[in-house]
C-alpha cells in the first residue's frame, strides 16, 4: 500500500459516512480512498449526481452538507481534510466505472494498484463504490 498508511477505522468511518449519505439523500454513486502519490497522501474521493450543480457554484455548501453528515461520526477517524468531493461525471469515476461498477446503495472494497484506464495512472486506490450515474443509465 501507499507509504503513508490508511487505517482500517479510516475505511470503516468512510463507509459509515456513505450509509448516512444515503439515508439524507446525498448518496453517492462514487466512493474510493485515492492515494495521491506526488503528496503521499489518502484522499476519500466522493461523488454525488444530488452535489454536481454545488461544486460548480456554491463548492462550499456541497462541502458543508457532506460535513453535516460527517460530524455525526463520533468518534470519527475521518477529518475534513481526508475529503474530496469530485464531479460524478469527472475523469476519474468515469474511468474506475469502467472496472468497477457496484450497486447503487452496496459498498464494496475493491484495492487496486498501478492501473492505466483511459489515460489515467492510478497508483493505488480502494473502491468503496462506484455505481453507474442516472445519465449512464439513460
Amino acid at each position: 500500500m501507499g507509504e503513508k498508511a490508511l487505517v482500517e477505522s479510516q475505511v470503516a468511518d468512510a463507509i459509515e459516512l456513505i450509509k448516512r449519505l444515503d439515508a439524507g439523500g446525498t448518496a453517492p454513486t462514487f466512493a474510493a480512498w485515492y492515494y495521491y502519490d506526488d503528496a503521499d497522501e489518502w484522499r476519500l474521493l466522493l461523488a454525488s449526481p444530488s452535489l454536481d450543480a454545488l461544486l460548480q457554484k456554491h463548492e462550499a455548501l456541497a462541502y458543508r452538507k457532506v460535513i453535516d453528515e460527517l460530524v455525526s461520526l463520533s468518534p470519527a477517524a475521518l477529518t475534513v481534510s481526508d475529503l474530496k468531493l469530485v464531479g460524478s461525471e469527472s475523469a476519474l469515476p468515469r474511468a474506475l466505472r469502467l472496472l468497477i461498477r457496484t450497486e447503487p446503495q452496496a459498498t464494496a472494497r475493491v484495492h487496486c494498484t498501478d492501473n492505466l484506464l483511459n489515460g489515467i495512472f492510478i497508483k493505488e486506490v480502494i473502491i468503496l463504490r462506484s455505481a453507474s450515474s442516472h445519465r449512464e443509465d439513460a
